[in-house]
C-alpha cells in the first residue's frame, strides 16, 4: 500500500492529517463500503502514529516548497520519497 500526499504550505504531518480527515468524511457519506478507502485510512492512521515527523521535516518534507510525496511501508517502517 502507498499513499500520495501533496505538500504545499504545510508539512507532511499536516498533509497526512488532512487526507485522513477527508477520507473519514468520504466514508461517512458513502452509501456502500469502499475497501480501498478503508485500507488507505488504516494506513494513514498507522503512519500518523508511528512516523517520526520531526525527522521527516528535517529531511525537507516541511512544506517549504510544493511537492508530491509517496508514502509506503518497508517492513515495520515507512518510506517517504518525493515524486
Amino acid at each position: 500500500m502507498e499513499v500520495v500526499l501533496h505538500l504545499a504550505g504545510h508539512c507532511i504531518e499536516t498533509a497526512a492529517k488532512k487526507r485522513y480527515e477527508r477520507l473519514v468524511q468520504e466514508l461517512l457519506r458513502a452509501e456502500s463500503e469502499d475497501e480501498n478507502r478503508e485500507r488507505e485510512l488504516e494506513f494513514l492512521l498507522e503512519f500518523l502514529k508511528k512516523a517520526n515527523f520531526n525527522e521527516l521535516r528535517k529531511q525537507g518534507f516541511d512544506g517549504s516548497r510544493e511537492m508530491q510525496v509517496r508514502v509506503k511501508r518497508k517492513g515495520d517502517n515507512f518510506v517517504v520519497e518525493e515524486i
